[in-house]
């Protein structure tokens, strides 16, 4: 008998506080917190449909990307995470990651993620160098990228990029 792939989920967060001048990537400028719960009920509803092609295959990766996934409150994300749980068997060592811009890090955000399971952050960070962060029309500095860094360190990631 064969064992099944594993699965690997991507979850597109499309809004960002900013387009960058550089990204090609469906996102979208002006995010709106009404927007956040029909969004996660839409995408569990989407999860919902596609189980059928699931054939009892396990999870190993959950990746939040966008956009800008931190954005979005920990209870969203939470709610994802628990509602993937609920339908979907995930493996011991399933890595999840949400993609973070440095300047909209916040402490209590990274704990909360880090509380719900996600288990690695991607912190976009082009350069601590602030004339090249304006050329990029990155809306962080060099100093909030270190600070989104250690923010990070602190609420216990041990995996980031």
């Amino acid at each position: 008998m064969t064992v099944p792939p594993p699965l690997a989920l991507y979850i597109h967060i499309p809004w960002c506080e900013r387009k960058c001048p550089y990204c090609d990537f469906n996102s979208h400028e002006q995010f709106d917190i009404t927007v956040e719960e029909p969004y996660v009920t839409a995408l569990l509803n989407d999860l919902d449909q596609q189980l059928a092609w699931v054939d009892n295959r396990h999870v190993n990766s959950i990746f939040f990307g966008g956009g800008t996934p931190s954005l979005f409150s920990a209870r969203a994300i939470d709610r994802i995470l628990q509602g993937i749980s609920k339908r979907l068997s995930l493996s011991d060592s399933c890595e999840i990651t949400l993609e973070s811009n440095p300047g909209s890090a916040e402490a209590n955000k990274y704990q909360a993620y880090r509380q719900s399971g996600v288990n690695r952050l991607s912190i976009g960070v082009q350069s601590f160098n602030d004339k090249q962060l304006s050329r990029l029309g990155r809306v962080h500095s060099g100093q909030e990228a270190r600070g989104a860094i250690a923010m990070a360190q602190r609420a216990g990631f041990k995996r980031l990029n």
